[in-house]
């Protein structure tokens, strides 16, 4: 595996202020990802988990402290060149899939290439190959609503691995699963990762699914250890 660095934070806080109310969710977090690492992130409800997850992956800014992603310091970038640095290297998967209900499987997973750029036919053909990774061949002109809550959830795997992200931010992935398909999909997540070098990032409160990452990280309170 190779030690190449795909993301670190230092001492990174964020506080959120509405009115009189200032909360610090999250207390001079350090964290680095390397690629290839597999790194889960466990934690009670409203501990930060989501808020954290949301900063590696640059969606959010930290209100202090420093994230490079690839080396890019992220607080420097504007929101395009963010949006770009997003597309490029880092796929996202959430608990609820967040397809395009009146897209197809194969349509949803291309819709990253065609942001990009890449032509129709391209981004088609590629997209056909990662659904039949992920087992989905036969369902690729399937909309989501004709789908399983686990093909649902696969097809969105799909479509966070598509572009080749360097790293994959997964917020609670198996979350609205039953435990068989969740292992499926855990065991899916696991072949990925083998086979493509992708690093991932698992917010989860799966325990068992945390055991199985190389690192576990515990957020209490706003502070990770």
């Amino acid at each position: 595996m190779t030690e190449k660095t795909i993301i670190t934070c230092k001492n990174i806080s964020k506080r959120f202020k509405e009115g009189k109310l200032d909360v610090e969710v999250l207390k001079g977090v350090n964290l680095t990802v390397k690629a290839g690492e597999k790194l889960a992130i466990v934690g009670s409800s409203g501990s930060g988990k989501s808020t954290l997850l949301h900063i590696l992956g640059g969606l959010d800014l930290p209100t202090e402290g420093e994230v490079n992603i690839l080396g890019n310091n992220i607080a420097s970038l504007s929101d395009a060149d963010r949006g770009i640095l997003r597309n490029r290297s880092i796929g996202f998967i959430y608990q609820f899939h967040h397809l395009l209900p009146e897209f197809s499987a194969l349509e949803n997973v291309a819709m990253p290439l065609l942001i990009r750029g890449v032509d129709v036919k391209t981004a088609r053909e590629n997209a056909e190959i990662i659904l039949d990774r992920v087992g989905l061949a036969e369902r690729v002109s399937h909309k989501p609503g004709q789908l399983s809550g686990g093909e649902r959830q696969r097809a969105a795997i799909a479509r966070a691995l598509v572009t080749r992200p360097k790293v994959i931010m997964a917020d609670e992935p198996t979350g609205n699963l039953d435990q068989r398909t969740a292992f499926k999909v855990f065991e899916l997540m696991q072949e990925l990762n083998s086979e493509l070098k992708t690093a991932f990032v698992i917010v989860t409160h799966d325990l068992l699914l945390a055991k199985k990452m190389d690192k576990t990280y515990q957020l209490v309170d706003g502070v990770l250890g």
